[in-house]
């Protein structure tokens, strides 16, 4: 088993690698779809960076969590919360035109391994973590990976 330290920090890395795939894609499609979808989860992205970052700054002896932290953190949100954002964006952005489909499945592709990667490594520390905040964290966080690779 690795230290949860390190772990949380493979973690903020691997979202702010997501965050910035997603952002960037989100800019450069013509898919209103696609662009929506990746706009979505980039903002969620940057959601889960700020709560990693702030369990890791509470491991690391800097900001203790907040009594309440933990549940509000470890409930992810539903499906339908999830796709709100998405079809907003699309609303926007029906003046958009199409490229090709092979440009998109490349980005789904990509997109699909990030949040595997993800699902894999929250599921890996909720598993092996003996703390049991960082347990329920991991475990929903790995959760609402799972939804984002449904999504996609």
């Amino acid at each position: 088993m690795t230290d949860l330290k390190t772990d949380t920090k493979l973690a903020i890395e691997l979202e702010e690698k997501g965050y910035d795939f997603y952002a960037q894609t989100a800019t450069m499609t013509k898919n209103p779809l696609a662009a929506s979808t990746l706009s979505s989860l980039a903002d969620r992205e940057k959601e889960h960076i700020k709560r990693i970052t702030e369990f890791y700054n509470s491991l690391t002896g800097g900001q203790p969590l907040a009594a309440n932290w933990l549940s509000a953190a470890a409930v992810p949100p539903e499906k339908a919360e999830l796709l709100k954002p998405i079809l907003i964006k699309l609303k926007e952005s029906l003046n958009r035109k199409f490229e090709t489909s092979e440009d998109i499945n490349e980005a789904y592709n990509v997109a699909e391994g990030l949040e595997r990667d993800s699902y894999n490594l929250y599921e890996k520390i909720a598993k092996e973590s003996k703390d049991e905040t960082a347990r329920k964290f991991y475990s929903a966080l790995a959760q609402e990976e799972r939804e984002h690779y449904a999504i996609l």
